[in-house]
């Protein structure tokens, strides 16, 4: 009897330590926000709307670098200066190069959009732009949606002060949002829930 208390206890044991060994591995992954790639030239670029004019401002660089002819702004909101029209042609992008995604309300929703308008509009290829600390659930969003038909290349934007996540004042709250909503996303919660980006 006492040898099978101590083997239950042992497995106990046993199955808390590696309980604790996942969530300290999810806790220091959480701070890895170093996803991005080298740009390529592409059909379009994708600019996910949100954050601050550090995503707009990548999008126009890779744009007169000369990687792509069009922009997707996803979603366009007049509302919000760094997502609009008026400050993409600020940046110098014609208005004839920027496609207009209108419907988006979330990462998962930027990704099912803007692929539906790659594949009307014939498009093969995109770089996708977002802030450093959101790649990492745009890339889950986009690669789980895309399901290999397009050629997908993520370029990270910082900040309109040229900041990394982490240098950020209120970095612990990008951090905290951040960590929850990627693993809403990692368990597939964004069929349920819209959970809208800041």
């Amino acid at each position: 009897m006492k040898k099978r208390e101590a083997v239950k206890l042992r497995l106990l044991v046993i199955g808390l330590c590696i309980l604790l060994l996942l969530f300290v591995t999810a806790i220091i992954e959480s701070f890895d926000h170093s996803m991005t790639e080298a740009p390529v030239p592409a059909d379009v670029i994708i600019m996910l709307g949100g954050d601050d004019r550090g995503r707009l401002e990548k999008a126009a660089e890779l744009y007169h670098a000369g990687f792509a002819e069009q922009v997707m702004i996803s979603p366009i909101n007049s509302e919000y200066y760094s997502q609009s029209m008026e400050f993409a042609i600020a940046l110098g992008i014609p208005e004839d190069a920027v496609i207009e995604e209108t419907e988006a309300t979330s990462t998962y929703t930027n990704a099912v959009l803007t692929l539906e308008m790659m594949e009307e509009l014939n498009f093969e290829s995109a770089l996708v732009v977002t802030s450093d600390f959101h790649m990492k659930r745009s890339m889950l969003s986009f690669e789980r949606v895309n399901a290999g038909r397009f050629e997908l290349t993520y370029v990270a934007a910082l900040s309109e002060n040229g900041e990394k996540w982490h240098e950020r004042s209120y970095a612990r709250l990008l951090w905290a949002k951040e960590f929850y909503k990627i693993w809403g996303y990692r368990l597939g919660l964004y069929k349920v829930l819209d959970l809208p980006d800041d």
